[in-house]
């Protein structure tokens, strides 16, 4: 008992030593490199017919459903048509992994259901949609602290890979930093890019509570990889500084 005790504070108090959980929350199902590799021959095509991309829709949210079973914790996965909207998959727990998982990616136990989107569309991801998960998670899931979009190529207004640095906001962007400060729930989004990473285990974890991160640091500049275990971004009379010790 004083053992788990003395976890629970280390978890608490924000210990460094989090990192090393991330395998241990989540493990990469085996089957996930397959779909994978079926979804790089769709991505391929230069244009695919309307049943194409409607099967790869269906393989998106295949993929989706690899990728977050392998949880640690997770005790409820669902995808329904309420009342009122679709969800394309809603997890939970209840259990102490699951808080532990939370407590990794800033959840508070109150709002600890995670809703997923699935979008196989080739644009980015369009404002409209963005605003429809957010309505979702205010007032219908009211429990639900993160929202996930599983995209190819990412939303509108967010930073993409091998530009500048973002230095302004519009669109899906700007309306994941409003619904954050006012209702102080998660939205992220991952692209094409971020899922050919979530086949090692604890991937999925390091790359989530990357993306909340930067929700508040806004460094304009898309997420880097998880293999990457640090994150450095320093100009350039500090990174001399940095790598001259490292």
């Amino acid at each position: 008992m004083e053992s788990i005790i003395n976890a629970m504070k280390s978890l608490e108090s924000g210990n460094p030593a989090l990192n090393k959980l991330a395998s241990y929350l989540y493990k990469a199902d085996a089957q996930l490199s397959k779909y994978l590799d079926e979804l790089n021959i769709y991505i391929q095509l230069d244009k695919p017919t309307r049943k194409q991309t409607q099967d790869a829709g269906k393989l998106l949210e295949q993929i989706v459903l690899l990728l977050f079973k392998g949880l640690k914790g997770v005790q409820t996965i669902k995808s329904f048509q309420s009342a009122g909207p679709q969800y394309d998959l809603l997890v939970s727990g209840d259990d102490l992994s699951w808080d532990v998982m939370c407590k990794t990616l800033y959840l508070d136990r109150e709002k600890r259901d995670i809703v997923i989107e699935a979008k196989a569309t080739n644009s980015p991801l369009p404002d409209k949609q963005f605003a429809r998960l957010c309505s979702i998670m205010e007032h219908n899931l009211r429990g639900a602290g993160l929202g996930i979009f599983i995209t190819l190529n990412g939303a509108s207004g967010f930073p993409k890979r091998d530009s500048t640095r973002q230095r302004a906001v519009s669109d899906c962007r700007l309306r994941q930093i409003i619904f954050h400060a006012r209702t102080n729930k998660i939205i992220v989004v991952l692209e094409k890019e971020d899922l050919f990473q979530l086949t090692q285990n604890g991937s999925l974890i390091e790359i989530l509570a990357r993306k909340i991160r930067d929700l508040s640091e806004l460094s304009g500049l898309p997420t880097t990889p998880a293999e990457q275990f640090q994150e450095i971004d320093l100009p350039a009379h500090l990174k001399i500084l940095y790598e001259s010790d490292t």
